[in-house]
């Protein structure tokens, strides 16, 4: 218990440290990440598709500190009236499809008082699931892919990092390397620059972003939001399972939407130029 506490004031001397402003909206601790210009994705020989570099603004947004948790996701789910999701308290949720996170966004949206982001047509029974984004929404919604990234790196207070935070993993990654067989709540390891946990490993996260592998030779300047067309969507992170080589920060993957497993989860943000 001792060595726990020590820990937890530790990481919160780290945020105090770096000037970090995170801020509770409800139940979600979001961060404020200002825009602005970077340059996304490697020159990888390895992964392809996060090749060309290339030059990318974003505008202001909040993003989650958090990776969603199991705590908010059980809730949810009884709401909506699907079955007990799997999970423990406190530890990340995973297990989720692309469209209940979406669908999951809306509730929370509605539960702390904001406008929807999306507009959902749904059919179970037909295989219908139809979606778009109203990004000047001030509701919860999926990070575009470069909104991901960009926050990954530290934002405009980014210092070039490999993994979202350091150079070296260990600190604030879990992967194949260190997890040792476990699952592990948010927030024990140390956060990026801007304040945000587990960007790297533990548990990867969906986006918005419809995947297209030679997007970024022909992607928008400003504020991209991925391909027009396709059933896979994009997630990032890496997870616990993963090697050093997928955790990244640059590291694109992908799955249908319908599909979900047990590493894969989501983190919220929110449009800032709305208010």
């Amino acid at each position: 218990m001792r060595k726990g506490l020590i820990m937890k004031l530790y990481l919160t001397l780290i945020s105090l440290i770096i000037g970090v402003s995170a801020f509770s909206q409800k139940n979600i601790k979001m961060v404020l990440i200002n825009g602005g210009t970077f340059e996304m994705g490697s020159n990888s020989k390895q992964f392809k598709d996060e090749t060309p570099v290339h030059k990318v603004k974003v505008d202001t947004f909040y993003i989650a500190q958090y990776e969603m948790n199991f705590n908010e996701y059980k809730a949810f789910c009884k709401v909506a009236g699907f079955s007990d999701p799997y999970g423990e308290t406190d530890f990340p949720a995973t297990n989720i499809t692309w469209e209940r996170a979406v669908m999951m966004c809306n509730w929370l949206s509605r539960r702390d008082g904001f406008d929807k982001a999306y507009k959902i047509t749904r059919d179970e029974k037909a295989g219908i699931f139809e979606v778009s984004c109203d990004f000047n929404s001030n509701g919860y919604r999926l990070p575009t892919e470069a909104e991901w990234e960009y926050a990954a790196r530290g934002g405009d207070r980014s210092k070039g990092f490999k993994f979202s935070g350091s150079n070296m993993p260990y600190s604030v990654a879990w992967f194949n390397e260190n997890y040792k067989g476990e699952e592990h709540k948010s927030g024990e390891l140390l956060p990026n620059e801007t304040g945000l946990y587990d960007m790297s490993g533990n548990v990867a996260e969906w986006c918005w972003d419809l995947y297209d592998g030679t997007y970024y030779s022909h992607s928008d300047n400003t504020n991209p939001k991925g391909s027009d067309v396709g059933q896979n969507r994009v997630f990032r992170g890496g997870t616990r399972r993963d090697k050093m080589a997928h955790i990244i920060l640059t590291r694109r993957s992908y799955l249908n939407q319908k599909k979900k497993n047990l590493y894969l989860g989501f983190r919220v943000v929110r449009t800032k130029s709305y208010e």
